[in-house]
């Protein structure tokens, strides 16, 4: 009984946890988000494709990234270890190397581990370009891909992302 008595306490107590605190320093207020992903666009050596003209494994692959969700959260892209963990959502093996946040405005580079293309080593390049404030944080993510040939030559691929995150109220 007295195990019973003591394990509710500590229920009540838990329960009793101060809420999360906005923190005044980042941009983006803590909420409930709507975080959304989804493809834009394909280009293909210097050629727009329409996503539905895709390759059926290529097109799979860019709808696995396509999500919508919601969370209670406080959206953090001060830093580029910060800003990596918002990149690695869509793209979990790439690292920001480089950050900038210049008031509402926010610019990335990121390399990405080497994939296996057309029995060969490729390595993405992420680009990374967007807007953030209050109730709204929107990146635009380019990976880079150059797939080489067996003779030689090579072909570029870039994929464009949207990742955007809006406040829809509190938690």
């Amino acid at each position: 009984m007295r195990r019973i008595g003591i394990m509710g306490l500590t229920a009540m107590l838990a329960s009793c946890a101060p809420p999360p605190v906005d923190d005044p320093a980042n941009v983006p207020r803590l909420g409930r988000w709507r975080d959304e992903s989804r493809a834009i666009g394909v280009t293909i050596d210097d050629l727009s494709v329409p996503l539905e003209e895709l390759p059926a494994s290529l097109r799979a692959d860019m709808e696995k990234g396509a999500r919508t969700k919601e969370l209670c959260t406080e959206p953090r892209v001060r830093d580029a270890d910060e800003a990596t963990r918002l990149l690695r959502a869509q793209l979990p093996e790439c690292t920001m190397e480089q950050w900038t946040q210049d008031g509402a405005t926010l610019t990335g580079l990121a390399r990405c581990a080497p994939q296996a293309v057309n029995g060969a080593q490729a390595t993405p390049t992420v680009r990374a370009e967007g807007m953030v404030g209050a109730t709204y944080l929107r990146l635009d993510i380019q990976s880079i891909l150059r797939i080489p040939e067996p003779s030689g030559a090579s072909h570029s691929a870039v994929l464009r992302l949207r990742r955007t995150l809006e406040r829809i109220g509190d938690c």
